[in-house]
């Protein structure tokens, strides 16, 4: 009876032993790597997909003279997570005047500001505000608006994938 229990428990102390040995963890040359070759999706979720402009956006005088004044607009990049992220891109800022009552608020274009590139990393820096999560862009206005009047911003960001995000903010210009 001893001897039994004895050849059972060698038997199952080998089977323990084989099965330990057999799966080991060994290096496969895979682990903490990110597959770039592989298209499935996973580094997608990374990549933004929604363009907001924050609250903090604001038309302002520059000068107690004759009139300057800036638009000063900041722009949070989500990704499909919900989180903001810093992606290089292209900015198109938009402004036109506010429609009420209408169904369709943009009125006249009034400011159409060049692209801005921030595929350059230095370039994407300078412009991005840690502490906010987001692009800050500060732009020269070549006209002067009344108190009180009302605008409508759109702001369209490329990806590097080439899909465009877009985002609408109705502001109004406060006399300060």
């Amino acid at each position: 009876m001893k001897d039994k229990k004895l050849r059972i428990t060698a038997n199952v102390i080998f089977a323990v032993v084989i099965v330990v040995c057999s799966t080991a963890c060994e290096p496969d040359g895979s682990s903490g790597r990110v597959s770039w070759g592989r298209n499935d999706g996973t580094l997608a979720a990374y990549v933004p997909s929604e363009a907001h402009i924050v609250g903090l956006t604001e038309i302002e005088a520059v000068s107690s003279g004759p009139w300057q004044g800036k638009l000063t607009v900041y722009v949070d990049l989500l990704d499909t997570f919900g989180c903001r992220v810093k992606s290089p891109g292209l900015f198109r800022f938009e402004l036109y005047e506010f429609v009420p009552r209408s169904s369709q608020p943009r009125g006249k274009r009034i400011f159409f500001p060049r692209d801005i590139d921030l595929t350059d990393a230095a370039e994407n820096n300078k412009r991005w505000r840690d502490f906010l999560r987001a692009y800050e862009f500060k732009m020269p206005l070549d006209f002067e608006p009344q108190p009180d009047q009302s605008f409508v911003l759109e702001v369209t960001f490329t990806t590097p994938y080439g899909s465009r995000l877009r985002d609408t903010f109705q502001l109004r210009y406060q006399n300060r």
